[in-house]
C-alpha cells in the first residue's frame, strides 16, 4: 500500500450535486458542513486529528450557484498537510487563517445560508444532509468491500496470535497493529477475555488475562469509511451446549437481516427482530440490556436504532447489526441493495455457519 494517500475525486462532484441540493431545496444558496462525518462522506478521508472529537481540522462551505463550488476553511497548522495527504488536488477553493484565528468567523450565516447544525443564524439541514450521506455512490461501495475484507482479515490475523495468557491490553496491542499496518484506524477498540465476556457489552481493554476464551471488537476506519467487526476465539473446544447458544444469536440477527429492506424504518427492524431472542430460548428482554445497532458508514453507529426510530432504510446504505446474549456477541456490517442486507465482513479464512442461506462467522477454536 502507498505511504501517501491518493485521493479519488472521481465522484466528488455527483456528493457535491447531492449536498448543494439539499440546500436548494431549502431555499439556501450557501451550506456550511461542519460534522466529521459530513465531510469524510465529500472528501473520502480524514477530517480529524484528534479522534475522539467530533469536531473537525477544517470547514466546507458549499455555493450554489451558478454551479455546485466548495471552499476548504482551515487553519495554517492543518492547510500544508491537508493539501498534501486528505484533500490532495481536491477541486476545491481554500481559506485559510491564522491558527490563533476562530475559523468560525469565516463562515457565512445569516438569510440564505444552510449548515448541518451549530452554526448561528443558519438553517439546520442537518437531517436532511444525514439522508444523503447515508446512500453511498458505486465508487464508495467499492472502498467500503475492500474496507470490511481488510478489516476482518485483520482480526483473523490478530486472533490467530492470541494466547491464553495474555492480557487483554497485549491482544488490543496486536489488534490495533494489524489494522494500523493494514492503513485502516481503529477509532473503537475492544477486548474481553473469558471472565468479562458474559458482564461487559463494551469491553474497554483491561489488565486481566483472556483465559480460556475472547472477543475481538473494532470499528476501522478508511477513506471516512467504517466497518464494525466482531470476532470470538476460543482456546478450547467449545461443548455441545456452546454451539447451541452461540448458533441461537446467529438467528437473532438473522431476524434483524431478513427484516432489513429499503424503505423500511430502523423502528420496524428492531421490533420485529427483538422478538426472535425470547423464540430462540434468550430472555425475551435480552435486547434491553445492549443497543442492537442502527445506521453506519461514516460514525460507528450515527444513533442506537430504537422500537420508536422513524428514519427510513435506503438502498446503498449501510447499517451496523450487534446483538448479543449469554456472553456471546455477533456484529456485521451490510450495505443495503434492493434485496436487503448485504454482510460484507467476511474472511475466508474464518470458520463459518451458515444460517439463514448467509454464511455467517463461527467461533475460532484455536
Amino acid at each position: 500500500m502507498d505511504s501517501v494517500p491518493h485521493p479519488d475525486w472521481s465522484d466528488f462532484d455527483e456528493k457535491l450535486a447531492a449536498m448543494a441540493s439539499v440546500a436548494r431545496s431549502a431555499g439556501c444558496d450557501r451550506l456550511v458542513l461542519r460534522r466529521q462525518s459530513n465531510l469524510s462522506y465529500l472528501v473520502g478521508g480524514r477530517s480529524n486529528v484528534p479522534q475522539t472529537l467530533d469536531s473537525a481540522c477544517f470547514d466546507l462551505v458549499i455555493e450554489t450557484e451558478p454551479v455546485p463550488k466548495a471552499t476548504v476553511v482551515t487553519n495554517a497548522i492543518e492547510a500544508p498537510r491537508l493539501a498534501a495527504t486528505e484533500l490532495a488536488g481536491a477541486p476545491t477553493d481554500w481559506d485559510v487563517v491564522d491558527w490563533w484565528t476562530d475559523r468560525s468567523q469565516r463562515l457565512p450565516s445569516g438569510p440564505g445560508v444552510a449548515s448541518d447544525g451549530g452554526v448561528p443564524d443558519t438553517t439546520d439541514l442537518s437531517a436532511q444532509v444525514a439522508t444523503v450521506r447515508r446512500s453511498l455512490t458505486p465508487h464508495q461501495q467499492g472502498q467500503l468491500r475492500e474496507l470490511c475484507r481488510d478489516a476482518a482479515a485483520a482480526a483473523t490475523r490478530s486472533a490467530t496470535r492470541l494466547t491464553p495468557y495474555l492480557i487483554e491490553y497485549e491482544a488490543a496491542g496486536i489488534f490495533a497493529r494489524e489494522l494500523l499496518a493494514g492503513a485502516m484506524d481503529p477509532i473503537v477498540l475492544l477486548v474481553a477475555g473469558q471472565e468479562r465476556m458474559p458482564r461487559d457489552r463494551h469491553p474497554l481493554p483491561s489488565t486481566a488475562v483472556l483465559g480460556d476464551r475472547a472477543m475481538l471488537v473494532c470499528c476501522a476506519r478508511r477513506h471516512g469509511l467504517v466497518a464494525s467487526v466482531t470476532r470470538i476465539i476460543s482456546f478450547s473446544p467449545l461443548t455441545a451446549t456452546d454451539w447451541d447458544r452461540y448458533d441461537a444469536l446467529l438467528r437473532v440477527e438473522a431476524a434483524f437481516l431478513d427484516a432489513t429492506l429499503p424503505g423500511v424504518s430502523l423502528g420496524e427492524v428492531v421490533s420485529s427482530a427483538v422478538t426472535a431472542y425470547g423464540r430462540e430460548g434468550f430472555d425475551a428482554l435480552e435486547w434491553h440490556h445492549h443497543h442492537q445497532g442502527g445506521f453506519t458508514g461514516w460514525e460507528p453507529r450515527e444513533f442506537p436504532a430504537r422500537p420508536t426510530s422513524g428514519e427510513l432504510i435506503q438502498i446503498n446504505g449501510m447499517l451496523g447489526w450487534n446483538p448479543s446474549a449469554a456472553g456471546w456477541k455477533v456484529e456485521d456490517t451490510c450495505l443495503v441493495t434492493a434485496q436487503g442486507a448485504e454482510p460484507l465482513v467476511q474472511d475466508h479464512s474464518w470458520p463459518t455457519r451458515v444460517v439463514s442461506g448467509r454464511e455467517r462467522p463461527a467461533v475460532l477454536e484455536a
